[in-house]
């Protein structure tokens, strides 16, 4: 099995039980010795931080921002510092509290398992479902025509004497953001009920749904619908405001039948019908593509490298992928740089010059403002261009960064990625992000003293020179964005992260929470780039939410030593062999999640195979809890994650494992077996195991005891036998081999015909043997296990040039 943090490894143990709903409703917890005020107390610190995030809501609804009408006199700034407490307590504590409620009641769903639990877990989503519907009336202004559909200038009429900036425009996006976001997860929990009141989801935990098998995923669908959905946005794009100051009705409707023109005359009289979103000496503009006399497409240069980069990216891909030939072309190694592959080489080109477009358009052509009177400037400081340039850039990278931490996004799918395996992208985006917000920072600061008002300005509550009237925004994100630096940046750095995980996912998580409200009001067209990634991430939550909340039944745990197995049936699991699962276990936290490679599933069963990390470890007291307790534990699952490697683009696979390294290993060569002995086609696969731990090699016997030897050896005493190997090829047999440098471990073998080396591999002399003259087009090395060991595989498969995937274990 296989760990990404420390302390989240793998482990073997037996439980036998099944956990049903058909309990009384007041009967004790089934887990009695689970900290049932843990539960409780999240709860309680949900509706806590609700009622702050209620009461800060309140407190900033009260400012003169919401209720002046009429012309803006001269210094009108709309808040006060009392007012913007309140806006920065909703900031902070309306997502953390729902967070946290969530947390609390889905916990409680885990530990009681019984209709109290379910009556809590509904009632919650309930609530969420009704407050989330409150949003539609918060923002009825922009719902009545559901925004996008605000096309008639003469339907849509501006409210005399209600300038909509005056609080319309953010309640409307308040609203909005609350009903797209609470009524989706109340009725994922309903769901849950729903299944749960119903007896569905015990039918779904029938063992002849428990099995690892491969189900190629027809990309071609999927691909065809994200095409279609990310062109709708774009065209979204180019006829609503880019600002959410004017997202009323009246305001949508006029933007909708603008002209985009070179004339800066017709700007300055006619702002109500022409816009100049580019100076004269742009390298690029803007065209008009002409629907109606009501709607416009306005072509914005930026808009268009955005979105035609990830149209190509999914096009381009998904073609490329649908021959054999296309996907061996992705995974071949780059010759220049050997640690990417073609595919992911590509990627990064591509995104790089997306990047360098974007970011050449704000920087030397957009017309910002339309402050361009006239002369050979651009009407504004080079400093503030340079600040809202770096801005944009920052926002373009927000986005992009959140597709890759999705981890069932249907996107891994369409492009054939995984999460653990593209979170370096996340990372290098991340990082990329942190820059250009600092460079946005620092050209600001560098303004505010060409104007006189550095250090003022940084922190001033209202600002001294009212630079809009969203200028609420610019203290707002200036605190967000040094919290954001720490958790993101400090935290994020290795060191800090690998000796305080825990501290670094939760400040990353509160941080993200805070950050992405507030670059949505504080940015002009962030909506525009940052709303595609931010989708995909909340689709992904709701699945997990869905998956980790379904019915576990533990069918076994066992504790052997360091190692645990444990079994389970899952309701809405399905998974294929290679892939992972996340594993929370209430009884030894209530908030950490660990992930596991599935190492079998056998009889009806998913199994993990777990090694403890140490005594104090979260697996440490994994095995503790087991060798105490046995089957009264809780589970919850979720997953599956990692890609669906699609074995039948090979002719021959070698798995390489070290030590519990084996458990994705075992699956997929238990898999191919099984296919291979079953008469179906399979390619030919070799498990080259060495192994240190005696305790384990008896956990993991499946591998040899599914029928049929392994392979011959030279020596009926398993002790003494050191076997030469026949030269494998695609027509034989999968075979096996045991390196054992563990004194002990040979005593623990069973008494059969088993293929067993003393020592260590090595793969520059096993990997080459057991290809053979296999074509390395068709040959896949698949790795799991220490450093070293990977490397060595690494290395040998590259000079071989034959493919080769590596499971990650720290992320």
């Amino acid at each position: 099995m296989k760990e990404k943090q420390e302390g989240h490894t793998n482990q073997h143990t037996r439980l036998r039980r099944a956990m049903s709903v058909h309990t009384p409703f007041l009967s004790p917890p089934q887990y009695p010795n689970v900290p049932q005020w843990g539960t409780i107390g999240l709860m309680a610190a949900g509706v806590i931080c609700s009622g702050i995030a209620s009461m800060g809501l309140s407190w900033w609804h009260s400012a003169d921002y919401f209720h002046h009408q009429g012309s803006y006199s001269r210094g009108w700034v709309g808040y006060d510092v009392f007012t913007f407490i309140g806006l920065l307590l909703f900031t902070v504590f309306a997502p953390v509290g729902v967070t946290l409620l969530y947390m609390g009641v889905s916990a409680l769903l885990r530990v009681w398992n019984n209709t109290l639990g379910m009556v809590a877990f509904g009632l919650v989503g309930a609530v969420f479902t009704a407050v989330g519907c409150l949003g539609m009336f918060w923002g009825n202004e922009t719902m009545r025509c559901l925004g996008i559909f605000c096309v008639d200038s003469t339907k849509y009429v501006e409210v005399p004497g209600l300038r909509p900036e005056a609080g319309i425009g953010f309640l409307s996006v308040t609203g909005i953001t609350v009903f797209l976001s609470l009524v989706p997860m109340g009725l994922v929990m309903l769901l849950q009920v729903a299944l749960r009141m119903t007896g569905i989801d015990r039918r779904w935990l029938a063992p002849i749904r428990q099995k690892l098998c491969v189900k190629r995923v027809v990309v071609v669908p999927f691909a065809a619908g994200a095409f279609v959905l990310a062109a709708c946005w774009a065209i979204i794009t180019f006829y609503v405001p880019n600002s959410w100051e004017y997202f009323s009705a009246s305001r949508i409707a006029r933007n909708a039948q603008l002209h985009a023109t070179g004339n800066y005359t017709l700007c300055r009289t006619a702002r109500n019908n022409f816009t100049c979103p580019e100076l004269p000496w742009a390298w690029v503009f803007t065209r008009n593509w002409v629907w109606s006399d009501s709607v416009v497409l306005k072509m914005y240069p930026s808009n268009i490298f955005f979105f035609s980069y990830l149209l190509i990216l999914l096009l381009t891909v998904t073609v490329i992928r649908a021959s054999r030939a296309g996907r061996r072309f992705l995974k071949r190694r780059c010759p220049l740089l050997r640690c990417f592959t073609l595919g992911e080489a590509s990627f990064a080109f591509l995104t790089l010059a997306m990047l360098l477009l974007f970011f050449l358009y704000w920087i030397q052509a957009h017309n910002f403002n339309m402050s361009w009177t006239g002369g050979s400037d651009a009407g504004i400081k080079a400093s503030e261009r340079w600040a809202r340039a770096l801005g944009q850039l920052a926002v373009a990278l927000l986005s992009l960064l959140m597709f890759p931490a999705s981890r069932f996004s249907v996107l891994h799918s369409i492009l054939g990625t995984s999460w653990e395996s593209s979170i370096w992208v996340h990372k290098v985006l991340g990082y990329g992000m942190l820059l250009a917000t600092v460079g946005h920072m620092v050209a600001f600061y560098f303004f505010y003293g060409q104007t006189g008002t550095f250090p003022h300005d940084i922190f001033s509550i209202p600002m001294n020179i009212p630079m809009a009237a969203s200028n609420f925004t610019v203290p707002l994100i200036s605190l967000t964005t040094w919290f954001m630096i720490v958790a993101m940046g400090l935290f994020a750095l290795e060191p800090v992260r690998r000796r305080f995980f825990e501290l670094f996912y939760y400040l990353h998580i509160l941080s993200f929470y805070m950050i992405a409200p507030t670059v949505l009001w504080h940015s002009a067209a962030a909506w525009e780039y940052f709303l595609p990634g931010l989708t995909v991430w909340f689709v992904d939550r709701l699945l997990r939410m869905h998956r980790s909340a379904s019915t576990v039944e533990v069918v076994s745990a066992v504790a052997s030593g360091s190692f645990v197995e444990l079994s389970f049936r899952h309701a809405s699991l399905s998974a294929a062999p290679g892939q992972y699962a996340f594993v929370n276990i209430p009884e030894l936290s209530l908030l950490q999640w660990h992930p596991f490679s599935f190492s079998s599933a056998c009889e009806g069963c998913y199994t993990f195979h777990i090694k403890a990390m140490g005594d104090d470890s979260w697996t440490g007291h994994l095995v503790k809890l087991v060798s105490e307790r046995g089957s009264s534990l809780s589970l919850s699952v979720d997953g599956p994650c990692g890609r669906v490697h699609e074995f039948d683009d090979y002719g021959v696979v070698v798995l390489v494992a070290g030590g519990i390294g084996v458990a994705p290993c075992a699956a997929i060569y238990s898999h191919l077996r099984r296919q291979r002995m079953g008469g179906s086609w399979a390619p030919a696969v070799t498990l080259l195991w060495t192994v240190r731990d005696a305790e384990l090699v008896p956990m993991m016997s499946h591998l040899w005891s599914d029928g049929g030897d392994t392979s011959v050896a030279s020596n009926s005493s398993l002790e003494h036998s050191i076997v030469s190997c026949s030269r494998n090829t695609a027509g034989e047999l999968p075979s096996l081999r045991l390196f054992l440098t563990g004194e002990s471990a040979c005593g623990t073998l069973p008494q059969r015909k088993i293929d067993v080396s003393t020592g260590r591999i090595d793969a520059a002399v096993e990997i080459p043997f057991v290809i053979g003259d296999a074509d390395p087009r068709t040959v896949l090395v698949f790795a799991c296990g220490p450093a070293g060991l990977v490397r060595s595989a690494r290395d040998a498969a590259l000079s071989l040039g034959v493919d080769f995937h590596e499971e990650t274990f720290l992320l």
